[in-house]
């Protein structure tokens, strides 16, 4: 194998794996980038592609391609060699014994590649119907939901984000839902028929949180991808390259029964007022005593938070409040991780009572909403 290549082609190819190569692992073979010659859309192209056993990673590169063949090159190595580079375009060469050279015409590195045998096979995605939808709009879906995914090991099914297809009004959405039990987001977006027909899934999947992470990455730069589910695996493909993710098993929890059909009464305050006054709040607070407690009137809100370890404090900005004046407690955290996935200038809060959840939602945040359980705060903690 034999290829010449501009640096920072191959460079955007190799910095897209490194979170999928990096992991810890017993097999020597996952740490590893597979470089190969391969005939894609009409001609021959380099072909870059990685995989940890439950997410894979495959894009076409073009290259001027001098000598066909395959190897299996240490991906942290490589990149740091081509990211280091002096010149704006590499020469990559396979020598005897699975060792590579690359070089330009002052610089060589020669380095130890593997046998192409030992690579898994990538799952078999052919036929997968793909419906395109706008970067952007994924991105901003899953930065609305990633935040409330559950760290919690042992609740495999709260552990990624659940995404659905739905029909509300005559109208087709995407859905993707996200809850640690404490809280939850969910966010809809309108989509079109696509050519291939109309989008839909018989079930809803879950896609884990590792793999939304690394679908973050391949929607740098915005333009349209295409998104499909086959079998076992969540597909995004952009442009020459493509993700293949392994879907959690399980029943993801009936979310509907536990957002509030109803409100008796509602606040709204100006986002990052709200987000400064938490972050002051936050100060404070401990693993042990991080609620912050709210009085909330017809134009103000009353924060406190005690701590007898650290100390106390108590600040008021100004609000809107529609209802009898209201005495809850909130983890602070959840507040301001889901203030900062939202645009709104204005933010409205719905609540219940001082027990259910309490409803965020925000004008320039269409389709969203946010639910959070309060929290009983008594002596501070």
């Amino acid at each position: 194998m034999k290829f010449k290549i501009k640096k920072e082609t191959f460079l955007d190819g190799l910095s897209k794996v490194q979170g999928l190569t990096g992991k810890k692992s017993n097999l020597a073979v996952t740490s590893n980038v597979l470089l190969s010659i391969e005939q894609y859309a009409e001609q021959s192209t380099l072909s870059l592609a990685a995989t940890d056993l439950e997410i894979a990673f495959k894009g076409n590169y073009k290259a001027e391609i001098e000598q066909e063949g395959a190897t299996l090159v240490p991906s942290r190595k490589l990149y740091e060699i081509i990211r280091n580079f002096p010149s704006d375009t590499v020469t990559v060469k396979e020598l005897e014994n699975k060792w590579i050279q690359i070089t330009n015409k002052e610089l060589e590195y020669n380095i130890v590649g593997m046998e192409t045998s030992d690579f898994p096979d990538l799952p078999d995605i052919e036929g997968v119907p793909l419906f395109k939808i706008d970067a952007d709009i994924l991105k901003e879906m899953i930065e609305k939901t990633i935040y409330a995914v559950s760290t919690d090991e042992g609740r495999t099914q709260l552990s990624g984000i659940y995404f659905e297809t739905v029909s509300e009004d005559d109208n087709r959405k995407i859905r993707m839902v996200s809850t640690d039990g404490h809280r939850l987001s969910k966010i809809d977006s309108l989509y079109r028929q696509a050519k291939e027909g109309d989008f839909t899934l018989e079930k809803g999947v879950i896609i884990p949180k590792a793999g939304v992470v690394e679908i973050l990455k391949l929607l740098e730069g915005g333009d349209g991808v295409y998104i499909g589910c086959k079998g076992s695996n969540y597909v995004v493909k952009k442009g020459d390259e493509y993700l293949i993710v392994r879907l959690i098993e399980g029943e993801f929890p009936d979310y509907k029964m536990v957002i509030p059909k109803e409100s008796h009464s509602e606040l709204k305050v100006n986002r990052d007022t709200f987000i400064a006054m938490l972050k002051r709040m936050s100060i404070l607070a401990s693993d042990r005593y991080k609620g912050v407690h709210f009085k909330i009137s017809k134009d103000r809100i009353e924060s406190t938070i005690s701590n007898p370890e650290v100390g106390e404090s108590r600040e008021v900005i100004a609000a809107e409040f529609i209802g009898d004046e209201l005495n809850i407690g909130f983890n602070p955290r959840y507040l301001i991780e889901t203030l900062n996935a939202m645009k709104s200038d204005e933010i409205i809060i719905k609540f219940t009572d001082e027990i259910n959840p309490s409803v965020i939602e925000g004008k320039d945040d269409k389709g969203f909403l946010s639910l959070i359980m309060p929290m009983r705060i008594q002596n501070g903690s």
